[in-house]
């Protein structure tokens, strides 16, 4: 394999920042709102007041701008799992919000095992 393709398959593969817009009305008062995943994930959705803004991406970091001003509902798929949240979008500084994502590899085990674990206890206690 030739090595500049080598590099182009790693630097698709990495995780990198995702920067967009939100489609708001152009005399509307807008801010920023901004995720910040606890790892990268790699088919990160993004959704806010039900219009979908990144759809599959792998990153840890999404900047969206031209959100409007006062509350908005977040929706967020990553790794399997999703969050929806309201946050407060404000026009002096951007909102930042902190998420924890669960591991890509054995989430589904994990969950199994979890409720198998849960089942015996409740069986055993009853």
């Amino acid at each position: 394999m030739r090595p500049g393709l080598l590099l182009l398959l790693f630097l698709a593969a990495c995780p990198h920042d995702v920067t967009t817009r939100f489609p708001a009305p152009p005399d509307a008062p807008t801010g920023t709102l901004v995720l910040l995943l606890s790892q990268p994930a790699p088919d990160v959705t993004v959704a806010i007041g039900g219009v979908l803004v990144v759809e599959r991406q792998r990153t840890r970091r999404v900047e969206v701008a031209n959100v409007p001003v006062g509350t908005v509902d977040v929706a967020i798929v990553a790794n399997g799992s999703d969050k929806q949240l309201r946050a407060w979008i404000d026009d002096t500084r951007p909102t930042t919000i902190p998420l924890g994502v669960p591991d890509a590899q054995g989430g589904f085990v994990k969950s199994l095992l979890g409720s198998l674990i849960t089942i015996v206890a409740w069986s055993l206690l009853h």
